[in-house]
């Protein structure tokens, strides 16, 4: 379990389901969020372009919560994976 907490105070719980090394692949759930979803599940993987640059796919499958259209939520974890992997970005620089 991963506890995170967003900006405003907000409290994100993580449960890794996977995780293949090998593969550079790792899926997560999450079970706590402000987040208007459920059955949010998040799959990550790293593959290899260049001996110094891989390209990294995060992508994730939800129901919105009743109320919240589809276009919403794919709107708010856009900005989510969008300043994920800029952050990753910047742990490893060209």
């Amino acid at each position: 379990m991963r506890h995170l907490t967003t900006a405003d105070g907000g409290v994100i719980v993580e449960r890794l389901q996977t995780f293949d090394n090998v593969a550079r692949t790792y899926s997560y759930t999450i079970e706590q969020s402000p987040f208007p979803v459920s059955a949010y599940l998040a799959t990550l993987q790293v593959e290899a372009l260049t001996e110094s640059s891989a390209k990294v796919t995060w992508s994730g499958v939800f129901t919105p919560a009743a109320g919240t259209t589809d276009a919403a939520v794919e709107a708010l974890f856009a900005g989510v994976y969008g300043g994920g992997l800029e952050a990753l970005r910047a742990n490893f620089p060209a």
